[in-house]
């Protein structure tokens, strides 16, 4: 594989345009159906241990989702891989290939939710553990089309997990001091920890309660982040030997960083916060210098559409989700029209928009789901031009990478609207270093959700990157 190049698999994706299927939404009376059924329970924030026992509605309505999300899986996978219904126990006698979906409980009560996958078609193969991370407004059942390509290698046991506060893991209020508006840096800066704390100390206590030593790590976008984080606070035992940053969000240093003084840019995760001397007084900016305008200039920033919607739900940190669920019985029906749109390189028969309306229904399920959760701490992580408050390029990532001897891979899509540059530029900086360490690729007929634009490409650069073959 080369440091840098570009896959033009001759493969479909959402780009191609195949004969999709003319319905391009649900009809108004599913629309209201959908919101009729919706458990109401589900849309107020989850009670972590100490709280008292769940409630006959609340396990009801999670085991609703559970078989939502059961049915997109059993529809969308081949028979040959066995997939235990919600509830169902499991066998004595393991299955070649299975998987079943599980709530793995944390240490605060909390659950992070997992869909587990294991190939048991040969004894003697090596187990090996893929722990895969979804971004933001996402969930792990979008990695539907990655699954079969991965889960056929002998020794595979695959992990897709629902970040906390996301999709089906435990949505508990988000804190209330993550979002007070500090006005000294030291305080601003340790906000940010605390908040990807929040994170990747979770992801930590659901690894230990796993009983995962050694796994490869895929993450996407807020995902990749935070995967980033998690290496810089956590893999000292050297955990992850290799990652793949999928269209990682926060990579590039911008005016929106906390730590454009060259004193703060260290793995603030592993170093002593407190012993940091921050002399700048308070409402005081770094001084900007041409030589860091320019190079901001030249590593570019996001190409996220600029809007004033996006930039008020930033300022009062809401989730776009959160103002859908104000359109009551006409949420599913105007949600259904970017289901309709976003799964239609799903195929071309007549089993087409059936899959389109599992996914649908999938979708909806997470999405009207309580929203204080984990999708406000974006508006703390980033600006609402998706530029990082503490770019992983500025935080000692490329020494830990070389330290640690960890692979990495930095994926975009072709029509990616995060900005492949500062994933390019931490992979140059690696391998300037240490040649070969790090990888750079850009995915044909694909976005920013390439593995679903063009998942067998995706695939195969993972099989091949992993070493899987």
């Amino acid at each position: 594989m080369s440091e840098v190049s570009t896959l033009t698999k001759s493969t479909t994706s959402v780009y191609a345009e195949p004969n999709a299927p003319t319905v391009n939404s649900i009809t108004l009376l599913e629309s209201f159906k959908d919101w009729w059924a919706s458990p109401r329970c589900l849309m107020r924030e989850s009670k972590s241990e100490g709280a008292g026992e769940e409630s006959e509605e609340l396990k009801l309505a999670k085991l609703r989702n559970r078989r939502i999300e059961y049915a997109l899986f059993r529809t969308m996978l081949p028979k040959e891989i066995y997939l235990y219904e919600p509830g169902e126990p499991e066998q004595q006698k393991k299955h070649a290939i299975f998987g079943k979906l599980l709530d793995v409980k944390l240490e605060d009560g909390n659950t992070i939710h997992e869909f587990y996958l294991e190939n048991n078609t040969d004894s003697k193969a090596e187990e090996q553990h893929i722990v895969v991370i979804h971004g933001y407004m996402a969930a792990m059942g979008y990695f539907i089309k990655n699954i079969e390509a991965l889960i056929k290698i002998p020794g595979m046991r695959l992990h897709f997990i629902d970040l906390p506060g996301f999709g089906n893991s435990s949505r508990p209020k988000f804190p209330k001091e993550f979002l007070i508006d500090h006005t000294k840096l030291a305080d601003k800066i340790s906000q940010v920890l605390q908040i990807e704390n929040w994170f990747i100390d979770k992801i930590e206590n659901w690894r230990i309660e796993r009983k995962i030593t050694k796994f490869k790590l895929i993450g996407h976008s807020m995902g990749g982040y935070l995967s980033c984080c998690y290496l810089l606070k956590y893999n000292r035992e050297k955990l992850v030997e290799d990652v793949i940053l999928v269209s990682p969000m926060g990579t590039e240093s911008s005016q929106a960083s906390l730590i454009n003084d060259k004193q703060y840019q260290v793995n603030l995760h592993n170093d002593p916060f407190g012993e940091l001397h921050f002399e700048t007084k308070e409402g005081e900016d770094i001084i900007v210098t041409e030589e860091l305008t320019a190079f901001w200039k030249a590593i570019g920033q996001p190409k996220f559409p600029k809007s004033w919607i996006v930039e008020k739900l930033w300022s009062t940190n809401r989730s776009p989700f959160e103002i859908l669920q104000c359109f009551g019985p006409f949420y599913s029906k105007i949600l259904s029209f970017w289901s309709f749109k976003r799964f239609k390189n799903f195929g071309n028969d007549s089993d087409t928009t059936d899959m389109i309306r599992k996914l649908h229904n999938y979708s909806y399920s997470i999405f009207n789901q309580y929203q204080g959760s984990g999708e406000v701490a974006t508006t703390r992580l980033i600006n609402h031009e998706i530029l990082a408050k503490l770019p992983i390029c500025d935080r000692g990532l490329v020494e830990f990478f070389i330290d640690s001897d960890i692979r990495s891979l930095w994926v975009y899509g072709e029509k990616d609207w995060m900005n492949s540059n500062g994933g390019q530029y931490i992979s140059e900086q690696i391998n300037k270093r240490t040649h070969g360490l790090s990888d750079f690729e850009i995915v044909d007929n694909a976005g920013h959700h390439l593995y679903l634009d063009n998942p067998k490409a995706f695939n195969e650069l993972v099989i091949d990157f992993f070493r899987l073959r």
